[in-house]
């Protein structure tokens, strides 16, 4: 797992009052996940689906200098310019360019680092990438990179307040240009090339992207995905994997756990470059013949499937998730995936579902 021990490190600003001062802008990014997959499964009894708020389509400002007004621009422009950068740098180095994903969990996470100007992974409602994702209804894999560009809670009041003078204002094209290098040619020493293995991950599709910023903040959030064409359905604990892979062939499926998500969760994992996947709790399998079983795994359960359909690129796999769930929380699915020529397995997968009491679910 990448850490990234000085990601997002603030700068040290002046934060006193004073006549006159004058402030730079800091760049910070959070390593991107590279979660493991180990053979994993898990289980659920009923579901209910989560509430899906959806964002509204902001108007961007781009400043300019103050001898003229504002320009504003559809937002669709600023991020059609983010998704070019990225496909530079994939084409650059030989790689398929990404599609553009309709999923808003990439925005919905840029306004929150943009509300809090705290560099962070997790949600201020405590979920991780792959959960926020599942929520605004995700079927594929999901790893994420975050950047941001601006000041410290405290001196971005001081730059709106004009208690500091001079605070450098955000370009946002340029700002995006400048934190894209800086993850792809300047990783290495913040996060072991954390940000730019996930740019240039052949095995992504797509790509959304959230940008949220004023003119002394801005937050950047890129949440690669890898759409294979798998779909996941939930109907009272038992759990369908069905669909047309796009590439390879259906491995096994791992389930994470990770305690439910709490303002309270945020606040312990916020300054965490890093994330992880869970704690492995079970995987799903393909059904032994009759007379054949599997050896018990230390430490998480292992679920036969039943049903396990994989002819050719289609996939139909069933299972029942509830002998492995022992506690609320989120059950994260990960459906790994060999490709055809090669042992080297990716996730199609991170679909999320959120177990309460009362045998009452999400999904």
């Amino acid at each position: 797992m990448p850490t990234c021990p000085r990601c997002g490190t603030q700068g040290n600003f002046a934060s006193s009052p004073a006549p006159k001062k004058s402030a730079a802008r800091n760049i910070g990014i959070a390593a991107a996940v590279a979660i493991a997959v180990v053979i994993v499964a898990l289980a659920i009894p009923s579901i209910v689906n989560i509430a899906m708020h959806q964002q509204s389509n902001p108007i961007i400002t781009i400043l300019q200098p103050q001898s003229q007004k504002p320009k504003t621009v559809p937002r669709e422009e600023l991020i059609q310019h983010a998704l070019d950068v990225i496909n530079k740098d994939r084409t650059d180095f030989g790689l398929p360019a990404v599609k553009l994903s309709s999923n808003e969990a990439a925005q919905f996470h840029a306004e929150d680092v943009f509300s809090t100007k705290q560099i962070s992974h997790w949600t201020t409602s405590g979920e991780k990438p792959y959960m926020t994702y599942t929520r605004y209804g995700g079927d594929g894999s999901v790893q994420q990179n975050v950047a941001i560009a601006g000041f410290t809670a405290n001196q971005y009041n001081e730059c709106q307040t004009n208690v500091l003078l001079d605070c450098e204002k955000i370009d946002p094209l340029k700002t995006i240009d400048e934190l894209e290098y800086e993850m792809m040619y300047k990783d290495k020493d913040c996060c072991n090339d954390g940000h730019r293995d996930n740019i240039l991950n052949a095995h992504h599709t797509h790509v959304s992207i959230g940008i949220a910023y004023d003119q002394y903040y801005l937050a950047l959030v890129q949440n690669f995905e890898n759409d294979y064409g798998l779909n996941v359905a939930v109907n009272s604990g038992q759990v369908r994997v069905s669909g047309t892979l796009l590439s390879g062939t259906l491995d096994h499926i791992a389930i994470y756990y990770d305690e439910m998500p709490t303002p309270q969760v945020y606040e312990q994992n916020k300054h965490l470059l890093s994330y992880s996947a869970g704690e492995l709790v079970a995987t799903v399998v393909k059904p032994l013949p009759p007379g054949y079983y599997y050896k018990p795994a230390d430490g998480y359960s292992i679920i036969e499937a039943s049903r396990w359909a994989t002819d050719g690129s289609s996939v139909d796999v069933a299972f029942n998730l509830a002998p492995a769930v022992n506690q609320d929380g989120v059950y994260t699915l990960f459906a790994a995936v060999k490709p055809d020529n090669s042992d080297d397995m990716f996730e199609v997968t991170s679909y999320s579902i959120f177990v309460h009491a009362q045998n009452s679910r999400e999904g």
